[in-house]
């Protein structure tokens, strides 16, 4: 797995800046957003393909990068704390915003996207 040491633009409920800590990205979220584009051309935006086999469901690679971008938008939320503060989108928005980030900076990050998401929301 790739680690990446990125700094984090965002503010957490420590009260420690976040442009003064340094952490790794673990999962889908160091890959680059041209590899994100490519796995999002497999479907239309918030939606996935899964498959039924004996071993348990296969699900294609945008699936994968959905789950990582959910699950960061609900930690930031739960960081936010207050409600009305919090990123209320579906999947297909947040999709379809990243899929058009990703489209014009292709050599950052996933995490990225989701850094440049969560701050214009």
């Amino acid at each position: 797995m790739r680690r990446v040491v990125l700094v984090l633009t965002l503010l957490f409920a420590t009260g420690v800046r976040a442009e003064e800590m340094a952490f790794y990205v673990l999962g889908v979220g160091a890959d680059s957003c041209e590899r994100f584009i490519v796995a999002a051309e497999e479907q239309p935006p918030g939606t996935y393909k899964a498959i039924g086999n004996p071993d348990g469901p296969y699900v294609n690679s945008i699936s994968k990068y959905q789950q990582w971008m959910m699950g960061y938008v609900s930690a930031v939320n739960a960081g936010r704390g207050d409600e009305g503060r919090q990123i209320k989108l579906d999947l297909t928005e947040m999709d379809s915003w990243m899929r058009n980030w990703c489209s014009r900076n292709q050599r950052r990050t996933v995490f990225h996207a989701l850094q440049a998401f969560v701050k214009s929301h």
